[in-house]
């Protein structure tokens, strides 16, 4: 039998600067910045958010390049050379595969390894911790949109003297509509789904599929099929781009007769709606 020894560390209180609630709020709202981007995490784990974010970046340089080889604004977007509302669309597909890697390893992992216990516990709330995740979600993905419209809009402002000032609502505007929509299907799939790579298939595959679904279902003649138009939520933004931007483009919402007013109101519903589910499931596990 071998003598049993007791080894006496020290015991030292926490001398650090007592945060509340506020700084709990604000280190999951930092962590999840960094969950979605990668840091901190290996290698590979960085390839694709940074992949995505140079991809859309380097869209607005080649618009800007066209512009410039053109010389002249006017001449340049008569030809056809895209602009704001137009690159939009260039990188949505970028936005959307963005959002469907976001979505699920912002919410996901924290349930599936058991550590929600301890977020849970005071002073941070289930409200407090999913207002932090949604705020790094928003913050991310709607830099996506954002920043390469933000540089569009100096190189267009460096070759000409037109002011532009009404793209500095438009474009926000507009963003707010695709994160929106998309970050409320997105975070209410993860919320639900156990996997990340699986509510990432469904995110796409509810997008993708069930907009072509919907746009053959609202031209159907039974009464009442423009309806369904609404279903296609990845069409919704884009009604709202178009209506802001008036581009020439019309999506099964506006043949059926619904504008830029509708498309927000289905979003705004959309939005709480998955506000509330992803609340209920998440104080169901608190």
């Amino acid at each position: 039998m071998t003598d049993q020894v007791i080894y006496d560390r020290g015991y030292r209180t926490y001398e650090g600067e007592r945060t509340g609630p506020s700084g709990a709020r604000r280190a999951v709202y930092k962590d999840g910045i960094r969950r979605i981007l990668g840091l901190g995490r290996k290698a590979r784990d960085k390839v694709y958010p940074w992949l995505m974010i140079a991809i859309a970046l380097a869209m607005a340089a080649i618009v800007i390049g066209i512009h410039w080889l053109i010389g002249d604004l006017a001449e340049s977007l008569s030809e056809g050379v895209p602009s704001y509302g137009e690159l939009f669309d260039l990188y949505s597909w970028i936005g959307l595969l963005f959002i469907a890697f976001a979505g699920p390893w912002l919410l996901i992992p924290d349930r599936t390894r058991g550590v929600l216990s301890v977020y849970f516990s005071r002073p941070l709330t289930v409200d407090g911790y999913l207002l932090s995740k949604v705020g790094a979600f928003a913050t991310v993905v709607g830099a996506i949109y954002l920043v390469p419209q933000i540089v569009l809009h100096i190189g267009l402002g460096l070759i000409s003297d037109d002011g532009y000032l009404d793209v500095l609502w438009k474009v926000p505007v507009t963003t707010l509509a695709f994160v929106g929509m998309h970050g409320a299907l997105a975070l209410l799939l993860s919320a639900v789904i156990a996997r990340p790579g699986i509510a990432s298939a469904a995110f796409l595959g509810v997008l993708i599929p069930g907009r072509f679904i919907a746009t053959q279902i609202s031209e159907a003649s039974f009464a009442g099929a423009r309806w369904t138009s609404l279903l296609a939520f990845d069409h919704l933004p884009r009604v709202i781009r178009d209506a802001l931007f008036r581009d020439t483009v019309t999506y099964p919402a506006e043949a059926a007769g619904f504008g830029g007013w509708a498309a927000a109101a289905v979003i705004g519903a959309a939005v709480v709606i998955s506000a509330v589910l992803v609340r209920t499931r998440y104080r169901r596990l608190a």
